[in-house]
Protein backbone atom coordinates (compact mmCIF):
# COMPACT_ATOMS: atom_id res chain seq x y z
CA UNK A 1 0.00 0.00 0.00
CA UNK A 2 0.98 3.15 -0.93
CA UNK A 3 0.75 6.32 1.34
CA UNK A 4 -0.83 9.62 0.61
CA UNK A 5 -0.90 12.90 3.19
CA UNK A 6 -3.51 15.12 2.38
CA UNK A 7 -3.11 19.19 3.97
CA UNK A 8 -6.63 20.78 3.50
CA UNK A 9 -7.70 24.34 4.31
CA UNK A 10 -11.44 25.13 5.03
CA UNK A 11 -13.25 26.86 2.24
CA UNK A 12 -16.12 28.81 3.05
CA UNK A 13 -18.82 26.58 2.63
CA UNK A 14 -16.50 24.24 4.78
CA UNK A 15 -16.83 26.92 8.04
CA UNK A 16 -20.55 27.12 7.21
CA UNK A 17 -21.37 23.60 7.10
CA UNK A 18 -18.35 22.79 9.90
CA UNK A 19 -20.98 21.01 11.72
CA UNK A 20 -21.11 18.52 9.42
CA UNK A 21 -17.27 17.20 9.00
CA UNK A 22 -17.51 14.54 11.01
CA UNK A 23 -20.18 12.47 8.94
CA UNK A 24 -18.27 13.53 5.83
CA UNK A 25 -15.27 11.57 6.88
CA UNK A 26 -17.53 9.24 7.96
CA UNK A 27 -19.04 8.67 5.09
CA UNK A 28 -15.28 9.14 3.31
CA UNK A 29 -13.84 6.20 5.18
CA UNK A 30 -16.86 3.91 4.43
CA UNK A 31 -16.35 4.94 0.56
CA UNK A 32 -12.38 4.37 0.72
CA UNK A 33 -12.78 0.64 2.58
CA UNK A 34 -15.12 -0.57 -0.33
CA UNK A 35 -12.28 0.48 -2.79
CA UNK A 36 -9.79 -1.44 -0.88
CA UNK A 37 -7.97 2.28 0.37
CA UNK A 38 -7.58 2.96 4.40
CA UNK A 39 -8.30 6.24 6.06
CA UNK A 40 -5.08 5.80 8.54
CA UNK A 41 -6.39 9.10 10.15
CA UNK A 42 -8.26 12.71 9.60
CA UNK A 43 -7.28 15.25 11.67
CA UNK A 44 -8.05 18.84 13.13
CA UNK A 45 -4.94 20.70 13.32
CA UNK A 46 -3.72 24.16 14.65
CA UNK A 47 -1.89 25.99 12.28
CA UNK A 48 -1.88 27.40 8.94
CA UNK A 49 -3.21 23.93 7.81
CA UNK A 50 -7.04 23.21 9.38
CA UNK A 51 -7.08 19.40 8.37
CA UNK A 52 -4.68 16.41 7.62
CA UNK A 53 -5.88 13.55 5.85
CA UNK A 54 -3.45 10.05 5.54
CA UNK A 55 -4.98 7.25 3.43
CA UNK A 56 -3.31 4.41 1.95
CA UNK A 57 -4.23 3.07 -1.55
CA UNK A 58 -2.92 0.15 -4.09
CA UNK A 59 -1.93 2.88 -6.49
CA UNK A 60 -1.61 6.81 -7.34
CA UNK A 61 -4.90 6.43 -9.40
CA UNK A 62 -7.03 5.41 -6.47
CA UNK A 63 -5.49 7.91 -4.19
CA UNK A 64 -6.66 10.90 -6.59
CA UNK A 65 -9.87 9.60 -7.13
CA UNK A 66 -10.01 10.11 -2.92
CA UNK A 67 -8.48 13.75 -3.06
CA UNK A 68 -11.35 14.25 -5.71
CA UNK A 69 -13.91 13.14 -3.11
CA UNK A 70 -12.54 15.36 -0.49
CA UNK A 71 -12.38 18.33 -3.36
CA UNK A 72 -15.57 17.76 -4.61
CA UNK A 73 -17.42 18.04 -0.82
CA UNK A 74 -16.35 21.95 -0.89
CA UNK A 75 -15.39 22.19 2.38
CA UNK A 76 -11.70 21.98 1.49
CA UNK A 77 -9.03 23.22 -0.65
CA UNK A 78 -5.88 20.59 -0.68
CA UNK A 79 -2.64 19.91 -1.29
CA UNK A 80 -1.68 15.89 -1.29
CA UNK A 81 2.08 14.18 -0.86
CA UNK A 82 2.87 10.59 -1.32
CA UNK A 83 5.18 9.50 1.71
CA UNK A 84 7.44 6.85 1.91
CA UNK A 85 8.43 4.74 4.48
CA UNK A 86 11.61 4.66 6.13
CA UNK A 87 11.74 0.83 4.81
CA UNK A 88 11.25 2.52 1.37
CA UNK A 89 14.06 5.51 2.45
CA UNK A 90 16.21 2.64 3.22
CA UNK A 91 15.89 0.72 0.25
CA UNK A 92 16.53 3.84 -2.07
CA UNK A 93 19.25 4.69 -0.23
CA UNK A 94 21.10 1.55 -1.14
CA UNK A 95 20.07 1.61 -4.39
CA UNK A 96 22.02 5.09 -4.62
CA UNK A 97 24.28 3.98 -2.55
CA UNK A 98 24.71 0.89 -5.51
CA UNK A 99 23.89 2.72 -8.49
CA UNK A 100 25.22 6.87 -8.77
CA UNK A 101 27.04 7.18 -5.42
Amino acid sequence: METYIILMEMTEKGLDEIHRIPEFVDSLNKKLKKKAMELKGFYKVMGEIDYVAIIESQNDIDALSAVMAIGKSEYFSTLTFKGYSMLEMKKSLDIYERDFA
